[in-house]
């Protein structure tokens, strides 16, 4: 019961939702979300969520195939992104080799849920004017291939 209430809590951390990027309009711009997220990079993100997640986002950022700091890709490009940070962040007897429990899980699903839809619904547009090494083309690539489904309530 308790791994299959860890995976699930970790499931919904991660986005898993294949060949489909889902966004809710009226929660991306809610107000404060372009300045909590404009030119928002790894150690930003890092710096919210539960210290077992921090290298994994390291080495989730680094391997991916997007530009290090470039969130809205790697928000993009979960089907690579999901396997990397699942194997890092889930504790051995679940398979993983790091040591997320459900409270860590438990925090770090809002963040990542609200970080994401913003960077689906918005993609490039909050990075205007950042320094940050950017993969316009890879993430463009990703968004073409999938479906996108946008709320709007």
């Amino acid at each position: 019961m308790l791994q299959s209430t860890l995976l699930a809590t970790f499931a919904a951390v991660v986005p898993f939702v294949a060949a489909q990027r889902t966004f809710n309009v009226t929660e991306a711009f809610a107000p404060g979300n372009w300045k909590k997220y404009h030119c928002i990079d790894t150690d930003a993100v890092v710096a919210l969520l539960p210290t077992c997640l921090a290298e994994c986002n390291y080495e989730a950022n680094a391997a991916d195939g997007c530009a290090y700091d470039d969130i809205a890709c790697h928000c993009i490009n979960y089907n690579v992104y999901s396997p990397i940070i699942e194997k890092c962040a889930l504790p051995a007897e679940y398979g993983g080799a790091g040591a997320c429990t459900d409270a860590d899980l438990g925090i770090a699903r809002p963040i990542v849920n609200d970080l994401c839809n913003f960077f689906n619904a918005t993609l490039y547009a909050d990075y205007t004017g950042c320094p940050q090494e950017l993969s316009p083309k890879l993430t463009t690539k990703l968004v073409f291939a999938e479906e996108s489904i946008r709320l709007d309530v």
